[in-house]
């Protein structure tokens, strides 16, 4: 008798789970009934949907479908029906075109791949066939939005053209009588470079490599055309310009191939540990330890100080009183188990570059380093965003008030790697009135934020948008009300341009370092990226890397999942859950695009292959040529998590740059996992960064493995 109640016990174990997925597959099949159109996506999906137990993009396409069916059905009832319960999970930053085509790898046979790292000649425009039969002729809307598209890379192509002509020293002379350039029609002109000139002593503002016209490759290249004329009569000079890669990254989102060897990153770095200065070690708290390259802190040396400085804040969802306090802990945890164990780390800031958030607390906290008086360094990987922190300290209490103006702000781009070489700007360390005056303001400033926090709590309480969760911040400059007071004559600025026959009204920009302002100052440098090998980034293009780095707060997606399910974040990494006793809570934390796959572990990897390249992957996109370029997903470790409770996360796995996976689940039960990403790149077993978000997800919507949408934590 007991042998049978066991062998029952551990039949329930393994046939159960697999019956409930059946169970969730089928429900999701039969849900597609409601798509009756024969658009390319609704037969996409009613193609896949019998072996699917959960995607973003066909849930929401079947929740619209029979929301559609409802207002049908009831089209005579005056009043509006209200939103049904079901939607509320759904994230509203995932859009579906109903009138576009759906992604498969035919529409993409003209396209040509474009990689950041790897593009040595662009195509602007992109050529997709459209097939008449696919197109609503019932929809003006789809002609004007294709027409709208056409004549927007049209006049981009047109002005890439004529690039060129945004530069003053730029002769026209070789223009056509219709203004453009003498070329081919479809070429863009990138000037003419001469290998005898010699390279200027003057950096690029926006990447800091040193100004030529001797080869396209090398950082820093401008066209002859444009680099002779600084010396010209009436010419800008090299300070006021940026080179060609940081023009066509600026105003086209294009980047130009340049010969930049991750080994002559650390020879940049070289000289830190010998000037004694200040280290900032910027690291992207969405990609941690992946954002950590582990070898960093041996060029600098471990008596360098340091300043532990955890970007992009402002994009993770409160979930805690404890929010920035565990976050700290958990970033200093991380830092020191890649090598930082023995440095000497002086503080942890968290900041958002990007809204400004920690900003002024970051300057405080430098300011007081009373015995640190050497440079400052800002240091990181790729795409951590050091530029944006170096373009606001740029513009606040910690740049001097007579350079402020005349150094121009460091590229910033999606692109990884816009950094070439050191920008730097001139510090100022307030002391006496002014420290006093700084004091102040920062006084009034923390009450109006205090207000405007209050208001952005009331608004998320109201209409529950996500945009009112994000961390801001205010970013200004202590000016003295009573300096010149006692004159009437205006201040006098060193550095305006002087009226003399020779002023021809062209930009003057750059800084003499030999004044006796700045003789004497120490220097803030935004030095180059450092590639990070765990980063899958590098693998992306141009519209991959827009749907995977978040843009807004990033809401987690928490779900359901038996023992024998896989989870796809987008195309670009996979969880499995091997075995376990019971089921699992899996909290997605990934770009609000990127859509989420549940299917059974068994058929994961023929899925994989046949949905790579269509819309309910999205990311990778592209034909037949950008598919055969993605590495596979290739199993990388193998995880045992043993669970705290249900409303407490216990471990993150990190995959990479496509996000993390909180694991939740039940007290002292241990439960296996796997993780895949492209080359087996970034994957870690790391303390949860958000432990209590998963308490806060709604209820369990009804025959699906998801939960309703999270819910805000206010303090």
């Amino acid at each position: 008798m007991f042998s049978l109640l066991k062998l029952h016990n551990l039949k329930s174990r393994i046939v159960g789970p697999l019956r409930q997925c059946s169970q969730f597959k089928t429900k999701l099949y039969m849900k597609t009934a409601h798509l009756e159109s024969k658009k390319p996506l609704d037969e996409l999906i009613k193609k896949f949907a019998l072996r699917l137990i959960y995607n973003t993009i066909v849930e929401r396409k079947v929740l619209r479908s029979e929301q559609l069916q409802k207002n049908k059905s009831f089209k005579k009832v005056q009043l509006q029906e209200p939103v049904p319960v079901t939607l509320k999970y759904l994230n509203d930053d995932i859009h579906i075109k109903e009138d576009t085509p759906a992604t498969t790898s035919e529409s993409y046979e003209s396209e040509v791949v474009n990689f950041p790292y790897n593009s040595s000649g662009h195509n602007v425009e992109t050529s997709h066939e459209i097939n008449e039969s696919q197109s609503d002729p019932y929809s003006p809307d789809v002609a004007t939005a294709l027409s709208e598209e056409v004549q927007k890379r049209y006049e981009l192509h047109q002005e890439m053209k004529n690039w060129m002509l945004s530069y003053d020293n730029y002769d026209d002379s070789c223009l056509g009588s219709e203004g453009e350039l003498d070329i081919n029609e479809s070429g863009v002109y990138y000037g003419t470079p001469d290998p005898k000139s010699k390279i200027s002593n003057v950096p690029c503002g926006g990447c800091g490599a040193l100004l030529h016209c001797r080869d396209t490759a090398i950082p820093g290249y401008i066209p002859s055309e444009i680099f002779k004329n600084s010396v010209a009569y009436g010419g800008s000079n090299l300070e006021a310009i940026v080179c060609q890669r940081c023009h066509f990254l600026k105003h086209y989102n294009v980047a130009l191939q340049v010969q930049v060897t991750p080994e002559d990153y650390p020879k940049v770095l070289s000289t830190i540990g010998e000037r004694r200065g200040l280290v900032i070690l910027l690291v992207d708290l969405l990609d941690f330890p992946c954002s950590i390259w582990p070898g960093i802190g041996e060029i600098f040396g471990s008596r360098t100080p340091i300043i532990i400085v955890g970007n992009k804040v402002d994009l993770l969802a409160q979930d805690s009183k404890d929010f920035f306090k565990h976050i700290r802990r958990t970033l200093l945890n991380s830092v020191k188990l890649q090598g930082f164990a023995t440095f000497n780390i002086k503080d942890i800031v968290l900041i958002s570059a990007k809204t400004g958030y920690g900003i002024e607390d970051l300057i405080t906290k430098l300011n007081s380093l009373k015995r640190v008086n050497g440079d400052v360094y800002i240091v990181g990987c790729t795409n951590v965003g050091k530029s944006s922190l170096f373009n606001a300290l740029l513009q606040s209490d910690y740049c001097k008030t007579q350079a402020m103006d005349l150094i121009q702000r460091a590229t910033t781009s999606v692109w990884p790697g816009t950094t070439l070489n050191l920008l730097k700007f001139p510090i100022r360390r307030p002391e006496g009135y002014r420290q006093y005056l700084r004091h102040k303001r920062l006084e009034i400033l923390e009450k109006i934020e205090t207000e405007e926090q209050e208001f952005r709590k009331q608004q998320l309480k109201v209409t529950k948008n996500p945009k009112y969760a994000s961390l801001i911040g205010h970013i200004d400059v202590t000016k003295n009300p009573y300096k010149n007071m006692k004159s009437n004559e205006e201040v006098k600025d060193m550095f305006t341009i002087r009226d003399n026959k020779y002023d021809k009204g062209v930009t003057k920009m750059g800084i003499n370092e030999k004044s006796p302002e700045f003789i004497h100052s120490k220097w803030c440098y935004d030095t180059p990226g450092v590639v990070q090998p765990d980063q899958i980034i590098h693998l992306l293009t141009t519209d991959e890397l827009l749907l995977t780095l978040p843009k807004q707060v990033i809401l987690p997606r928490t779900f359901c999942v038996k023992p024998n399910s896989t989870l796809f974040i987008g195309g670009l990494s996979r969880l499995d859950y091997v075995n376990g006793s019971s089921s699992v809570r899996l909290s997605v934390f990934a770009s609000n695009e990127l859509p989420i796959t549940i299917c059974d572990t068994g058929d994961a990897e023929e899925l994989y292959e046949e949905l790579l390249g269509t819309d309910l992957l999205k990311v990778p996109t592209g034909g037949a040529d950008r598919l055969a370029k993605w590495p596979k997903l290739e199993m990388a470790k193998e995880f045992t998590i043993t669970g705290i409770n249900w409303q407490r996360s216990a471990n993150d796995i990190v995959l990479s740059s496509s996000g993390w996976v909180a694991l939740t689940g039940k007290e002292s039960l241990q439960y296996n996992f796997r993780a895949w990403t492209p080359e087996k790149r970034g994957v870690y077993l790391r303390d949860c960064l958000l432990p209590h978000a998963v308490a806060l997800t709604g209820r369990r919507v009804k025959n699906s493995v998801a939960y309703n949408k999270y819910k805000f934590f206010l303090q």
